[in-house]
């Protein structure tokens, strides 16, 4: 063991003295005191060098045990890891579970993911412990089972770890998570940031939840031939309104079933759509027979620009946060435009109509257009523009408009085709180009020859042409030769910019992490 610094100095002094006096001559009378001082020096020595060596004995403890807790953590989050790459549990994987530090009162990461940032909550943050998606129908088609994460843990004899904290940014596509653990009395926690992003090739593109109207088997979706493009073009349906109850599953393009669900959707080609007939598929994606019906929060707020009945522009103005806007219906035709520019940040456009007639809610004529725009010359996404209605809000699409780029939730109303061809930039056949969460979506099968200068008849201004359901024909006109209308709906290929909404919808995404962003210890 080292020799005390100090104490060396003290032996070398008195040393020093020592040869310096016998050296004068010093008298015999000085030995004792200074055997004195030795004695003093060397009892000074000693317990020094006891109390270093505890000293010592306490620091390698501490590090022992630090050490082992630090194991602990990490075993406890390598077990936590380990328990949502299970489908079951790897839903959980874009909620939030934040519990309360005793010692603060708060919760421990807080909204941001930081530890002790200052964004804490006061209330428990808990989405984990009682979310059971199982009995969802499009879960039970997957058939993943009941979550069943375990919190907490022991490993060795004396260690313990439990996760305190889970945040998710849908934003970042990050996920983090604090894990503490306790051995021998030795807290330690760990902070560590991954990458968490779904598995999108079965994304919802369209939704239609609509169950049967009264006498009228309107249906969750009458597609009627129109084109669904894009590998992103999911469709899911309610089967309850459709026209084969009887479906529980999905089919993908080839599939041998395929040619049911195209008929329980009237996606067919035939003079009369309730009949048996060979189907065009124009569906690009899959076809799932379970209903998901989303609900998003249902806040409003914005500014009321009342009723649009003229060529507008709306602008975003944060980089991150929606800028938000109201309006009570919109309403253009001719060539008139909303023109929606992103390029400064996402906007959400609330639509309040509570009025009698739905069809004040959007409606486009002739070449009339909602665009989703940038100026930067980065492409235009998706999730930047939000169309979401609070109420009885339809939507119907006359001639050749078009909405492009856009999100549509509409719960309460339909979408309707009453379209005549292609209206959207771009050249593709399409109408509407984004992501649909409707209640039901209608479409015209054919077009008629419309008498001349009649801007009434049931082709240009139809919007109860669904009573063919019940056996009247609003499509066929006898007099002329019938022409089958296919322009419909694309959903684009990249929808990572609706990560956030999918907490909102019963939809059973597998969601995978991977890449540690970041890893912290943090002593408690």
């Amino acid at each position: 063991m080292p020799i005390n610094p100090f104490a060396a100095a003290v032996i070398r002094g008195w040393l020093q003295q020592t040869q310096s006096a016998n050296r004068r001559g010093v008298q015999a009378g000085f030995a004792l005191p200074l055997a004195l001082g030795l004695g003093f020096v060397m009892v000074v020595l000693g317990l020094t060098m006891l109390m270093t060596a505890q000293s010592d004995r306490i620091t390698s403890w501490q590090r022992k045990e630090s050490g082992a807790s630090l194991s602990t953590a990490e075993g406890g989050m390598a077990r936590t890891l380990a328990q949502l790459t299970n489908p079951n549990n790897a839903i959980l994987l874009n909620r939030n579970y934040d519990t309360i530090n005793i010692k603060t009162g708060k919760t421990y990461l807080g909204a941001d993911g930081i530890f002790n940032s200052g964004d804490e909550e006061t209330a428990l943050i808990d989405e984990w412990t009682s979310y059971n998606p199982s009995n969802e129908p499009c879960h039970q088609q997957m058939n993943w089972g009941v979550p069943n994460f375990q919190f907490s843990g022991s490993i060795g004899d004396n260690g313990t770890y439990s996760l305190k904290a889970y945040r998710y940014d849908p934003k970042q596509q990050q996920g983090t998570l604090f894990v503490e653990a306790t051995t021998n009395g030795q807290a330690t926690g760990i902070i560590i940031t991954i990458n968490v992003t779904p598995d999108l090739d079965n994304f919802p593109g369209i939704i239609a939840s609509r169950n049967t109207n009264g006498a009228v088997k309107t249906g969750t979706l009458a597609l009627r031939g129109r084109e669904v493009l894009g590998s992103k073009g999911n469709i899911y349906y309610n089967p309850d309104g459709s026209a084969n109850s009887s479906l529980t599953n999905s089919a993908a393009p080839e599939d041998a079933s395929r040619a049911d669900y195209l008929d329980a959707i009237w996606s067919t080609d035939g003079e009369d759509f309730d009949a048996d007939a060979s189907p065009i598929d124009t569906v690009e994606g899959k076809i799932f027979a379970c209903n998901l019906p989303p609900k998003l929060p249902t806040t409003i707020q914005g500014t009321n620009f009342g009723r649009i009945t003229t060529s507008t522009t709306l602008k975003g103005v944060g980089s991150m946060t929606p800028t938000l806007y109201r309006v009570e219906s919109i309403d253009l035709d001719n060539d008139e435009v909303l023109t929606i520019d992103t390029t400064g940040g996402p906007v959400q456009i609330d639509v309040i109509y509570g009025g009698t007639d739905p069809e004040l809610a959007i409606t486009l004529r002739d070449n009339a257009k909602i665009l989703n725009i940038r100026t930067d010359d980065q492409l235009p996404q998706v999730g930047d523009l939000r169309i979401l209605a609070r109420g009885n809000s339809q939507v119907n699409l006359f001639d050749r408009s078009c909405i492009q780029n856009a999100f549509l939730w509409f719960p309460i109303d339909d979408l309707r085709l009453l379209t005549t061809g292609p209206g959207c930039p771009g050249g593709r056949n399409t109408n509407v180009e984004g992501v649909l969460w409707m209640e039901a979506i209608l479409a015209l099968k054919s077009k008629k020859c419309p008498p001349p200068n009649d801007q009434n008849n049931l082709y240009h201004r139809d919007v109860n042409f669904l009573n063919g359901f019940n056996g009247t024909n609003y499509d066929e006109n006898p007099e002329c030769p019938y022409q089958r209308i296919t322009s419909g709906i694309a959903v684009p290929e990249d929808v990572s910019s609706l990560i956030d909404l999918l907490k909102y919808v019963e939809w059973p995404a597998r969601y995978r992490f991977g890449g540690v962003k970041n890893w912290q210890r943090v002593r408690l």
